[in-house]
């Protein structure tokens, strides 16, 4: 039995089937899986920059829009809790929401909730050449001393 999964999403279609590949291949039951996205800072800092100047409050500003965005992330979350919940063939799901670069907030949340396996989808939103250029799941892989689990889309995924 797996007693702690840790499953970052980024909502991907990699992530997707990630989660039903899962599904299809194992037979262990899972304790506790915990969902986590990663809201990251680099995009949001380039979603914000140059705006600043709009804004009498800045700081303000931002905490309302990383409120926002936070719960709305929670929402997705909670939507894919049942999907979850079969495939893994648990009953308890955490849903989590950070923000930060992905892959240490992975690193750090795996070792927060002493998960015993890190799931990773190898092809989340930026495709398979950032997979190659030292993607999010390489990073972990590096950086994390957990087992990790990479799942890689089948060949008929790939297209």
């Amino acid at each position: 039995m797996f007693r702690k999964v840790l499953f970052p999403t980024d909502f991907s279609e990699g992530s997707h089937r990630a989660v039903k590949q899962f599904e299809e291949r194992n037979d262990v039951p899972v304790g506790e899986v915990v969902l986590l996205h990663v809201i990251d800072e680099g995009v949001l800092e380039e979603l914000t920059n140059g705006y600043s100047l709009l804004y009498e409050k800045e700081e303000l500003e931002l905490e309302e829009i990383k409120k926002k965005l936070e719960e709305k992330t929670m929402e997705k979350l909670q939507a894919k809790i049942e999907d979850v919940k079969k495939a893994f063939k648990t009953d308890k799901v955490k849903p989590i929401v950070r923000f930060g670069f992905p892959w240490e907030e992975i690193v750090k949340v795996a070792e927060e909730e002493d998960v015993s396996l890190i799931i990773l989808p190898t092809h989340g939103k930026l495709g398979f050449s950032k997979e190659l250029l030292g993607s999010t799941a390489m990073r972990v892989v590096k950086t994390t001393l957990r087992p990790v689990l990479l799942l890689k889309p089948s060949k008929g995924d790939e297209e």
